[in-house]
């Protein structure tokens, strides 16, 4: 037994930078979803919102999105043919493409609008809350998973920032565009547009990547719970207690149970609510990939450092960095499917329990496995494995695409 004094010199728990300043993250997130009018997104409610104010930011939004996807469209349909215009046949086809990824994340927006507007109680209430008591029920889990989901959040809050900073770069490197002043004012309301576009879209997609990172999170931490439950099991030994110990661990296994199926329904419910935007991602991912490709091509075709534009090379980050973005998105969907899988593995090792164990622990047993059998990962509209796979596709997608430009660009150099 300890004395007062050594409980005194006892190191108090160290907290990670993450731990500390973790609330600060989300309200940064809710301030950025706020601007762009998704009052709806709100990491983990810290205090309750006035009535007047929400109903203000939810007539804001309405507002913001109309403009978005009814008037400013209009804008730069009637504004198209001086969007396009160059004197560099390839550069043209190159703006050709851009436009195309800016009516994807066009209507990626509208489908993001109308999932928020339908959805604005399952995003506030089956989302947001069970995962906030998930959160408490995990409280004094194993903390070591915790560290895993803390770098996914780091990357992507740096990689998403990163990404803003390139895109207000480009934004102000068409300030010297030499297309003539009508063009170029054109040209960067357009690059304004769509980096409100992305913006937009990427809102509802990092809290996607979020409730997804705190489903991994609890997961791993619920699997290390059921571990350690196997291993008390395998130290049964017949005696007088025997009954007892079974009793306990039949209604641990059961509330295991019970927090298993909260899980993979917050894992359900997010995925369905957000599908269409996630193949929206992957749309602009597959286009993204394709200009840059072919920027890179169009880059070493002139094989002069000095003619190639600033804006190309900023479109070249932006495009491997929105290729990153989605393949942590898509590798946190595959380290779900991963641990569904351990899950299973684990409750094989429950098959035998002792032949002395109380028939309702075996029930438990049968209980959980009958569990795992009906929880499968979701898939993309029905149609897609969300996962690693998929990006891989894409990449090879593009490649295939950007060869038939390169055909359409030695096309245009014979012809010039």
């Amino acid at each position: 037994m300890s004395t007062p004094e050594e409980d005194q010199h006892e190191e108090p728990e160290r907290h990670s930078f993450w731990e500390r300043h973790e609330f600060k993250f989300y309200k940064y997130g809710h301030i950025y979803a706020v601007i762009y009018g998704q009052v709806v997104i709100d990491y983990v409610p810290q205090q309750p919102m006035r009535r007047g104010l929400k109903a203000l930011l939810i007539a804001y939004g309405h507002a913001l999105s109309l403009i978005l996807i009814v008037v400013l469209p209009g804008y730069f349909v009637y504004h198209f043919r001086t969007l396009t215009e160059t004197h560099d046949r390839r550069m043209q086809l190159m703006l050709y493409v851009s436009f195309a990824n800016t009516a994807i994340k066009y209507a990626t927006v509208i489908v993001t609008y109308v999932a928020n507007t339908v959805h604005f109680e399952a995003i506030n209430y089956r989302c947001t809350v069970q995962r906030q008591r998930l959160e408490t029920a995990f409280a004094d889990a194993p903390r070591q998973p915790k560290r895993s989901f803390e770098f996914f959040m780091y990357f992507k809050f740096c990689l998403i920032n990163l990404m803003m900073l390139v895109q207000v770069g480009g934004i102000c490197a068409l300030y010297g565009a030499s297309d003539g002043p009508s063009v170029s004012q054109v040209r960067l309301h357009f690059a304004i547009y769509a980096f409100v576009l992305w913006n937009y879209t990427e809102n509802m997609a990092d809290y996607f990547y979020f409730v997804n990172g705190s489903v991994l999170k609890y997961y791993r931490q619920l699997h290390l719970q059921l571990s350690a439950l196997r291993r008390q099991l395998g130290g049964l030994r017949p005696g007088g207690m025997l009954m007892q110990h079974c009793c306990r661990m039949s209604d641990r296994l059961e509330e295991l149970r019970h927090r298993f199926g909260q899980i993979h329904s917050l894992y359900t419910e997010s995925f369905q609510m957000h599908q269409f935007q996630l193949l929206g991602l992957v749309l602009s991912t597959l286009i993204n990939n394709l200009t840059n490709f072919y920027a890179i091509f169009n880059m070493l075709a002139k094989q002069s450092l000095e003619e190639i534009s600033c804006p190309i090379v900023i479109g070249c980050v932006y495009a491997t960095g929105f290729y990153i973005d989605t393949y942590i998105v898509t590798l946190l969907n595959e380290h779900i499917k991963q641990e569904l899988e351990g899950f299973a593995l684990t409750m094989r090792t429950f098959a035998e329990p002792p032949a002395t164990a109380e028939q309702r622990l075996t029930q438990q047993i049968e209980d959980f496995s009958l569990e795992l059998l009906r929880c499968r990962p979701p898939l993309l509209c029905g149609l897609l494995n969300f996962d690693r796979r998929l990006v891989y596709l894409i990449a090879a997608t593009a490649f295939s695409y950007f060869i038939t430009l390169v055909q359409f660009d030695l096309y245009l150099r014979k012809r010039s």
